[in-house]
């Protein structure tokens, strides 16, 4: 398993059975096999989130299904201005919280095989996306995050934490083999709630940063901090586009 980061909240699985994108938001694709099934996960509909140009892919890419949020509205003048044919609408699915769906694909020895989802509801807009690959357990998390800024009122704060907690519970004991999960400078001292409630919520072997913005810094850091005080989880630091990583 390889994971590239694409800019802004984007990145790309590649697996041994197909190819997963979440949230592409422009940059560039890392070369991948064309025989291979694409998978395009959309977490909502937010220009960090969400760019057209996925749509793009399907002349490249022989087997491609796209997974969208559902809140994002795709009306007729935006299906002829991305260049939505109807034979490529037929692709693309448009999900809501408490789906579960198995994808049968072709492996690359030529035997069948599966992956399958869980669309999970988030505090934030949109869906999280809860995928087990051969065995393997991803978490992209969206925009689900412990949503509290320092200049928040006890009230707010109790409010939002509860909340984020009570979505939380969805991932309570899961062995998660990588999790894309979101630390955001912007929440000043709260930066890093989200990602540390859910290290302690679920046993996570491999986790991905995301949603920094242009303030990278801030994840090289924790991930050094967590490294030297040799705690659980490996944090790998993705923090400019077309960076790579192998989980571990």
């Amino acid at each position: 398993m390889k994971v590239t980061y694409t800019g802004q909240s984007g990145y790309v699985v590649e697996t041994g059975i197909a190819n997963i994108v979440f949230d592409f938001c422009g940059g560039k694709l890392p070369e991948l096999h064309e025989d291979t099934p694409l998978l395009v996960f959309v977490s909502h509909d937010s220009e960090r989130h969400f760019d057209p140009e996925i749509f793009s892919f399907a002349s490249k890419f022989r087997s491609v299904q796209y997974f969208l949020s559902h809140d994002i509205l795709l009306t007729e003048e935006l299906l002829r201005q991305y260049g939505i044919t109807r034979s490529l609408q037929r692709k693309i699915s448009f999900l809501p919280e408490g789906v579960r769906r198995v994808i049968p694909l072709r492996g690359e020895s030529g035997e069948n095989d599966y992956i399958i989802f869980e669309t999970v509801k988030t505090c934030g807009e949109g869906i999280a996306w809860l995928l087990n690959v051969a065995g393997k357990r991803i978490y992209y998390a969206g925009d689900m995050n412990w949503w509290v800024w320092e200049n928040d009122s006890r009230q707010v704060f109790n409010q939002r934490t509860a909340r984020f907690k009570y979505y939380m519970e969805k991932l309570y004991d899961r062995d998660i083999f990588l999790a894309f999960a979101n630390l955001n400078p912007d929440q000043g001292k709260y930066s890093r709630l989200g990602i540390e409630y859910l290290l302690n919520t679920a046993s996570v072997a491999n986790v991905v940063p995301m949603g920094f913005g242009e303030n990278g810094a801030e994840v090289l850091t924790y991930e050094r901090e967590r490294r030297t005080k040799n705690l659980p989880s490996n944090i790998i630091a993705l923090t400019r586009p077309e960076e790579t990583a192998v989980p571990e």
